[in-house]
């Protein structure tokens, strides 16, 4: 045989040996992608975080993958599932907002069909996403989908438009009238005490707890708008700052917000901060309530 033919032929051999295993490659690729689902990642900005997508379908112990890298904090609530999912120690699982993280990601798997409703530890119904789980017999595959519009809660600036903060002082998201807050004693102005200039690396306040407020969860974020935290750039609010009392007692509830550092040398470079305040309290079977107030801070 000649040279030539030799390698011909065997040059035809490892041709029809690669398309075997591409061939098998085909097969096994649409199978793995059905069993795994995601990302869901936690998004948007203040008032408005959302889950992405909302919606995504999975197989019976199929694995969806969840993460945040927000920078804001975020954890995940099952609520009712078909069965608890298995999630790895990376997704912060929990009913309050103690299990939440700024940067975290991980995954979970789901062993029973039916639809699994999430919430986040923080933001609750506001901000809630589904994982729909498929009989194994089921030939639909791993989608990913944001038909439905999420429901907020009212935005924090005064008027309902524009981009700049609050007056300071202003009380941008108080229940309306003939809806007082039980959570509250008293009406939202007198009940919520935070003043309008502060001096210091923290901001300090209070909140007036009614007995039925007894054992609700409250949460002060602070934020400032980007610009004012550096030379230049656009101007978008950011956080820099945040407290948590997994349990209230009825009466007086004083806290002191903490600046985080890069707020700190802002402070220290312009002599001046104006604070962005949302105090947040929820309680299992009452609506939550939000309240916003706007400090002027120096050193």
């Amino acid at each position: 045989m000649a040279p030539s033919e030799h390698a011909r032929r065997w040059r035809r051999w490892l041709l029809l040996c690669l398309a075997g295993v591409l061939g098998a490659a085909v097969v096994v690729m649409p199978a793995l992608a059905s069993s795994e689902g995601g990302p869901i990642e936690a998004g948007g900005g203040p008032p408005y975080y959302a889950w992405s997508p909302m919606s995504v379908e999975a197989k019976v112990g199929g694995t969806v993958s969840f993460s945040n890298s927000s920078g804001v904090y975020h954890g995940i609530e099952w609520r009712s599932p078909p069965s608890e999912p298995h999630c790895t120690a990376g997704v912060p699982v929990g009913t309050t907002s103690a299990a939440s993280g700024t940067s975290w990601s991980g995954s979970c798997t789901f062993s029973k069909a039916g639809e699994y409703v999430f919430w986040c530890t923080v933001h609750r119904q506001y901000m809630s996403g589904k994982v729909i789980v498929k009989p194994n017999g089921e030939t639909t595959t791993v989608t990913s989908t944001s038909t439905s519009t999420p429901t907020y809660p009212p935005p924090t600036t005064p008027g309902g438009g524009g981009g700049n903060p609050p007056t300071p002082g202003y009380e941008t998201s108080a229940p309306t009238a003939g809806s007082a807050p039980a959570l509250l004693a008293g009406n939202a102005s007198s009940a919520v005490k935070v003043p309008a200039s502060q001096h210091g690396h923290a901001v300090h306040g209070s909140v007036a707890i009614s007995p039925a407020g007894e054992g609700a969860s409250l949460e002060v974020d602070l934020f400032a708008r980007s610009a004012g935290l550096a030379s230049a750039g656009h101007s978008t609010l950011v956080p820099i700052g945040r407290f948590v009392v997994a349990h209230v007692h009825a009466g007086s509830v004083r806290f002191s917000v903490a600046l985080t550092r890069k707020a700190r040398k802002a402070l220290a470079r312009h002599r001046r901060l104006t604070v962005t305040l949302r105090l947040t309290l929820h309680s299992t079977g009452a609506k939550a309530i939000t309240l916003t107030r706007t400090v002027l801070l120096r050193p």
